[in-house]
């Protein structure tokens, strides 16, 4: 095995800084959705309902494509699905750059670009194949990437009125090409090229069912057995999809419909993008030591004062909401995949069935944010569901830790290096 830093493969953070680079580029398609919802509809000539159309069509190919995914990485390796996503990627941005159209509009970003979802599982899997020993803080300080995209996109697009979100669209589209792709192509070979390591690693489990050949023990068999787990896991992953829908998707409309002022959005969101950041340090450092489920429920529990803070729209309403929000933001997805990984040793299928859930939700708060808004003219009906969810999910997680705290969840890999 290649030299370690932290009882890990060098290897394994070189992988994850091509992916961190990789991450950091793609918060720029998230920046646009957030920020310029009412600047496209206005431009365009079209209704926020058809966006969040656009939108859940993205959404709805994407989680459609992650199982799909989850078996070609299972098959042909991650590299060449993550190029093929990136070149979905590429292609669906460059459709909305060049289109200048409604309808081009929907084919690039709704339809084009939701074939990225074949390489939804690439990242946990390399995450999970690369790092024995802090795959939470990898997973973390992987998250950061699009945080810190975020926090440097807000305030460079809101102090430069000039730029517009096709400015923003074509920045991504220049970025994937120049940046995104030969990342992929050299910084992944390097990182997953030697294969002794993975054989050697592969060699320190116990040969148990959980370990044993996928023909003879089936990854969906591995979950049946961790029925409750899964069940949990998958509800929590399709609420974080929801919240995500929502936040992603309606934010910054939410805040304008409230009259907040232009400065104090661009303040929220850049306070949301640095909280992703220590939230995604802070859960990550805490789910490597302490009892997973316990932090999953902590975690959901933050997120229902976020919701509340922002049903009520009181003055401090944006900052309080980016604050409890962004603690939470980017660790609920990676916590409930190493649950079930550590729980029922998952291969690329499994956790592509599980992102299923979640871009479900999405798909879901997305709609629901677009039809609130066109037919009661607010989002206080998408922002109840949000907090009424997030409570189910936090009594879930606690339940599910007080019926199994006798028998916590451990490595399948063994500690000792």
């Amino acid at each position: 095995m290649g030299t370690t830093w932290l009882n890990e493969s060098k290897y394994a953070w070189l992988g994850l800084g091509s992916l961190w680079i990789i991450g950091f580029i793609s918060a720029l398609t998230r920046f646009i959705m957030a920020y310029f919802q009412v600047q496209i509809s206005e431009d365009l000539g079209i209704s926020r309902g058809f966006i969040s159309m656009a939108w859940s069509t993205n959404l709805l190919i994407a989680a459609l494509c992650a199982p799909l995914g989850g078996w070609l990485v299972d098959r042909y390796g991650p590299k060449k699905i993550m190029l093929a996503s990136a070149i979905m990627s590429t292609v669906g941005t460059g459709t909305v750059v060049f289109g200048h159209d409604s309808l081009l509009f929907f084919i690039g970003y709704g339809v084009i670009s939701g074939f990225v979802g074949i390489g939804s599982t690439t990242t946990y899997m390399l995450m999970f194949k690369w790092f024995q020993h802090h795959r939470a803080k990898a997973t973390a300080l992987l998250a950061s990437a699009s945080s810190v995209g975020l926090a440097i996109s807000t305030p460079i697009f809101v102090s430069s009125s000039w730029l517009t979100w096709k400015d923003a669209f074509l920045a991504s589209f220049v970025l994937g090409i120049i940046v995104t792709l030969p990342v992929i192509w050299f910084g992944i070979k390097a990182a997953a090229s030697p294969n002794k390591a993975n054989s050697q690693d592969a060699e320190l489990q116990p040969v148990t069912k959980e370990t044993q050949p996928e023909a003879e023990n089936p990854p969906f068999k591995r979950a049946a057995r961790h029925v409750p787990i899964f069940i949990v896991v998958s509800l929590a992953l399709f609420t974080c999809g929801f919240n995500m829908g929502t936040v992603e998707m309606n934010l910054v409309a939410i805040h304008q419909l409230a009259n907040v002022t232009p400065s104090m959005i661009a303040l929220s969101m850049s306070v949301l993008g640095v909280l992703e950041i220590t939230g995604s340090l802070l859960f990550g450092y805490l789910l490597d030591r302490l009892n997973k489920l316990v932090m999953m429920s902590i975690l959901y529990g933050i997120r229902v004062l976020g919701f509340a803070f922002l049903f009520l729209h009181v003055g401090w309403s944006p900052l309080l909401f980016a604050i409890a929000f962004g603690i939470t933001y980017l660790s609920a997805i990676p916590g409930g995949l190493l649950i079930v990984n550590e729980s029922a040793n998952g291969k690329g299928r499994q956790t592509g069935f599980l992102l299923l859930f979640h871009q479900g939700g999405g798909i879901l708060g997305a709609l629901i944010g677009g039809l609130s808004f066109d037919y009661f003219h607010n989002y206080q009906v998408l922002i109840g569901v949000d907090v009424a969810i997030c409570l189910l999910m936090t009594l879930s997680y606690f339940f599910l830790y007080t019926t199994r705290k006798r028998r916590p969840l451990v490595h399948v890999v063994s500690a000792s290096v």
